[in-house]
């Protein structure tokens, strides 16, 4: 067991997501930061998908009831293991009664916890993903609370393993720029609209949230205005309302929305923006279809290879 000693803000059990359900109305969810998730498996053992816990910018209080393996990734959030800090991206061996406790915020803002063996918790729709919307996944389909107790599968055969110095470098910055495919309603927006969209920071919003980052700055205008019918959108949607605000769609976003999509996030860019917090500045760069694949594509490669050889 893992009992949570503190829940910090919002702490959540997440694995890669609920896929395969959008057309029934049932969010992806799962991890905001899925790379993250997945170095965090690696380093203890697990299948790359396994279920972690994410904390958004204060972490919980964790005790653990038996031996075993933990390692940590994404955010900088000072861990300490009874007392004494300890480093992310790195196999940790965790004593029976140890205690994790969390501090003050240095860099990124979501920070992700696998355990060797994965916690046992009972899917929904194939998935542990907590949406906290509709209650369901995760724990009772809750944010962590003092005094839950988690299960987890006891796994003490894992090799130490540590994450390169750089593989990382560049992860989190406080201005980003995001790489962006224009939209299906790209061409509804004025071109001034279009031209500042590329060229001006926009600020991610305190009014921001696991479905969406809202963005303040300057106001995008439609060129005219026409009645849309709700379709599909994606993670990492970009949306923009009447009050000219753009809103990046994340894990918990609904499946169709109404407002014109003036750009798409680059999937290789999603964890990268999930790392942001609500004061960073972004800015977006236009690319291709082509090139966004081609950014994936190598990226995937180099990650197989290197956990292949690892």
């Amino acid at each position: 067991m893992v009992e949570v000693l503190q829940g910090g803000l919002q702490s959540l059990i997440q694995d890669v997501g609920r896929t395969g359900y959008r057309d029934f109305g049932v969010p992806v969810s799962g991890a905001m930061d899925c790379d993250a998730l997945r170095i965090a498996n690696w380093l203890v053992g697990n299948p790359l998908h396994t279920a972690v816990i994410e904390m958004t910018m204060t972490g919980a209080f964790l005790k653990f009831e038996t031996h075993t393996f933990i390692a940590l990734t994404g955010a900088h959030m000072n861990a300490c293991l009874n007392g004494e800090p300890i480093h992310r991206y790195e196999t940790i061996a965790v004593e029976r009664g140890s205690i994790l406790t969390f501090g003050k915020l240095e860099e990124g803002f979501r920070v992700y916890l696998s355990v060797a063996g994965g916690f046992q918790i009972n899917d929904f729709l194939k998935s542990v993903s907590t949406y906290l919307y509709a209650s369901i996944g995760g724990l009772n389909g809750k944010s962590l609370q003092k005094g839950d107790k988690i299960p987890i599968v006891e796994n003490k055969d894992v090799a130490l393993k540590k994450l390169p110095d750089g593989f990382l470098k560049g992860m989190v910055s406080s201005l980003l720029k995001v790489r962006v495919l224009p939209g299906i309603e790209y061409k509804l927006f004025t071109e001034e609209s279009r031209n500042i969209f590329f060229q001006r920071e926009f600020q991610i919003h305190g009014d921001s949230n696991r479905m969406g980052y809202r963005l303040s700055g300057p106001l995008l205008e439609y060129s005219c205005r026409e009645e849309m019918l709700s379709s599909g959108i994606v993670v990492g949607t970009i949306q923009v309302p009447e009050d000219g605000n753009p809103i990046i769609l994340l894990a918990d976003s609904q499946t169709t929305g109404g407002y014109p999509r003036i750009a798409n996030v680059a999937s290789v860019d999603i964890p990268y923006l999930a790392q942001q917090k609500p004061g960073d500045k972004i800015r977006f760069q236009k690319i291709s279809l082509k090139e966004a694949q081609v950014l994936y594509f190598n990226k995937e490669k180099s990650w197989g290879c290197f956990f292949k050889k690892a």
